[in-house]
C-alpha cells in the first residue's frame, strides 16, 4: 500500500508539467509566474483532495482559474523599461488636431447610410479590405463589390452634403 505522501508525489510528478504548460501557453502566464500558480494549485488539492472526484479535471479547471485570477490582479500593470522616453512623441499623434475634423466628419456621413453600406466602406476604407476580399465577404464578384463601394461613397456623400444643407 502506498502512502498519502507517496500518492501526492506521484500526482504532482505527473501533473505539474501539464499545469505549468497550460498556464504559459493558453493564458500567457510568465513562466515563473505559471510554476507558483502551478504550486498554489497543489496546495489547494493537498486541503480539498478528499472532495475531488475527477482529479485531472479538476487540477486543469483549478491552473484555469489560477490563470485568470493572476491575470485580473496583474493584467493593469505594465512594465515600463527604465529606457523609456517619456518626452518622445508618438508619431501618430503628431496631426491628430488636423485630422479630427475629418475623422468626424467620416462618421457623420457613415451614421446617414444603411448599415449595409455602412459596412461596406468600413470594410474598404477603416480596414484596408480589397475589393476581392470585400466581393467574397459579401458573395458578390469584384467588379460588383467595386460598384458597391463606389454606389455607396455616391450616397454618403450626397447624404452628408443634404445634411449639412439642413444644419445650415
Amino acid at each position: 500500500m502506498i502512502s498519502a505522501e507517496e500518492r501526492f508525489t506521484a500526482i504532482y510528478e505527473q501533473h505539474f508539467p501539464l499545469l505549468a504548460q497550460i498556464a504559459v501557453h493558453k493564458f500567457r502566464v510568465p513562466d515563473t509566474e505559471a510554476e507558483t500558480l502551478a504550486h498554489e494549485v497543489f496546495l489547494t488539492y493537498l486541503r480539498k483532495s478528499d472532495t475531488i472526484n475527477d482529479l485531472r479535471g479538476w487540477l486543469i479547471g483549478a491552473i484555469c482559474h489560477a490563470s485568470r485570477h493572476y491575470w485580473r490582479l496583474n493584467g493593469r500593470n505594465v512594465n515600463v523599461e527604465e529606457d523609456f522616453d517619456f518626452d518622445r512623441v508618438d508619431p501618430s499623434s503628431m496631426r491628430i488636431v488636423d485630422s479630427l475634423p475629418a475623422q468626424i466628419a467620416a462618421r457623420e456621413a457613415l451614421e446617414c447610410l444603411s448599415p449595409r453600406c455602412q459596412e461596406i466602406l468600413r470594410l474598404r476604407y477603416f480596414e484596408g479590405w480589397t475589393m476581392h476580399e470585400i466581393a467574397d465577404h459579401f458573395g458578390v464578384k469584384p467588379k460588383y463589390a467595386q460598384k458597391l463601394v463606389s454606389k455607396c461613397l455616391r450616397r454618403a456623400e450626397a447624404m452628408y452634403g443634404a445634411k449639412g444643407k439642413n444644419e445650415s
